[in-house]
């Protein structure tokens, strides 16, 4: 595999964005069951699992995210289903898979404003009015779809950032019908990304794709035997410990890796006993991480994950395999790293001159200030001296306490004498440590895909469509797996 490269502007402009790709072997199997990594088994449950959903038969591409409005890095994963679906001709499709048991509040934004001294900060942006009956941290299906609003009082800190967050909220306002805040999003996110990626064939929610008919035996086994599912689920978890928390162990009433949601709209973790008794009376229950992208994987000819998601799913397939017998199809990876210039985000990148010495070498050792270019080691004289007072008088004696106190007396006065320098040098660090901290912003690889440059977004999905058309067995290409990086260091992106 091919290293990704990297790249360095300026301190601010003319950073380089980064494109990785990642495609199986076997990539370039243009029909359902040719794919080599699949299990007849698991062939025979793909088609079973779409007609439950509704999805074609035919070449099925996917990528899945949260509902929240994508970085450019999601952005990728999308753009590579779009990409690969569009390769395989009119017959091929993908499906956008919306996990929407997470808890979070679809209906924000995070973009730069600026605080109340002028200086750039990261708000995260409610666009619609809190519901009473929701907990702050309910899961994003069950908060409702709203008729958004642009906040008031919360100034966008760039032109740019005004269009990002008026452009969202259109679209936001022509998906409220949608069943939920969580769909309203992922709806009007696809829109808003409607130049690099082609209309899915489906939103599929967490809900949606764990209730359908098919998925029914794999729950099934999952509740007959918890103990089991646990103990296998924390033995993958020996891959990655950081993959997921751990399942309880409890016989027959183990948990299992199901959400459960309480009146308020918050998740629970469920034990089998009860997992059992919501589905008899037709309560909802989502599927975990681990159990949802393999069903995403198996319904998908091709399914995209992040780097993220690439990471978990060592333990996940082991998971399935160990357990639930199942061998998961290979997966696709695409990401990217592209910033916002600074002008767009609203920065001042302009640094202060530097002090010679920094203010606290200077607190403690004022008489560093009468040469700062010579920043001499020796330590003065007169400190010299009431050290070696201090080093010669006994421990826990009245001469070694008096001497230190000498010490300290000297070195007051001596920051008197020397105030102002020092007060200069404080605000020099202090406004120097503050547009630094708003250019750290600038690296900042989550802020909202529309906050990017569009011929920055261009290049990359350009990049991400001639990686995957090169690797296309059916367009004679020969690169199946590898990483691509696109690179421009001359503009800011």
């Amino acid at each position: 595999m091919e290293s990704k490269e990297e790249s360095s502007g300026s301190q601010v402009e003319g950073r380089a964005s980064t494109v990785t790709v990642e495609l199986p072997a076997d990539f370039g199997s243009a029909r359902v069951g040719e794919a080599r990594s699949c299990a007849p088994a698991t062939l025979d449950l793909r088609v079973k699992l779409r007609e439950s959903l509704g999805l074609p038969l035919g070449f099925l591409a996917g990528a899945g995210h949260q509902p929240i409005l994508w970085h450019a890095g999601i952005l990728a994963k999308f753009v590579a289903a779009s990409a690969t679906a569009r390769q395989f001709g009119p017959g091929a499709h993908w499906v956008h898979f919306l996990s929407d048991q997470e808890a979070l509040d679809p209906l924000r934004i995070d973009l730069p404003t600026r605080d109340s001294g002028g200086n750039l900060q990261r708000s995260s942006l409610r666009l619609a009015t809190p519901t009473g009956s929701l907990a702050g941290d309910a899961v994003a299906c069950a908060r409702p779809a709203q008729e958004p609003r642009i906040p008031d009082g919360d100034g966008a800190a760039s032109p740019a950032a005004l269009r990002v967050l008026e452009a969202f909220c259109s679209e936001l306002g022509r998906a409220r019908g949608e069943p939920s805040a969580a769909m309203q999003v992922a709806r009007a996110t696809e829109v808003c990304a409607a130049r690099w990626i082609t209309p899915s064939f489906a939103i599929i929610s967490s809900q949606r794709l764990l209730g359908c008919a098919e998925a029914s035996p794999i729950v099934r086994k999952i509740l007959d035997a918890p103990e089991e599912c646990a103990k296998r689920f924390n033995a993958a978890l020996a891959l990655d410990r950081h993959a997921a928390r751990p399942l309880r162990e409890n016989g027959l009433c183990s948990e299992v890796p199901m959400w459960g949601i309480d009146r308020q709209g918050r998740r629970e973790r469920l034990d089998a006993t009860e997992a059992r008794r919501r589905i008899e009376v037709g309560l909802p229950i989502l599927p975990r991480a681990f159990l949802a992208s393999g069903l995403m994987r198996i319904i998908c000819d091709l399914f995209f994950h992040g780097t993220g998601g690439a990471r978990y799913e060592r333990v996940g397939g082991q998971w399935w395999r160990e357990f639930l017998g199942i061998e998961l199809p290979q997966f696709g990876c695409a990401t990217a790293t592209l910033l916002p210039s600074a002008t767009d985000l609203g920065i001042n990148s302009e640094l202060p001159a530097q002090a010679g010495i920094s203010w606290r070498e200077a607190w403690w050792d004022p008489t560093r200030l009468d040469d700062p270019p010579a920043r001499s080691r020796m330590i003065e004289p007169i400190r010299a001296a009431h050290l070696q007072r201090i080093a010669d008088a006994p421990r826990c004696s009245k001469g070694r306490r008096a001497a230190y106190r000498a010490l300290c007396n000297h070195i007051e006065s001596l920051r008197g004498q020397r105030h102002a320098q020092l007060a200069l040098i404080a605000a020099d660090e202090t406004r120097t440590q503050l547009i630094r901290g708003q250019i750290a912003l600038t690296q900042d690889r989550t802020w909202p895909f529309m906050l990017a440059r569009q011929d920055a977004l261009d290049a990359m999905a350009a990049t991400i469509t001639a990686r995957i058309t090169r690797a296309s067995p059916a367009l004679g290409g020969a690169d199946p797996v590898g990483t691509y990086a696109h690179r421009d260091s001359k503009r800011a992106l």
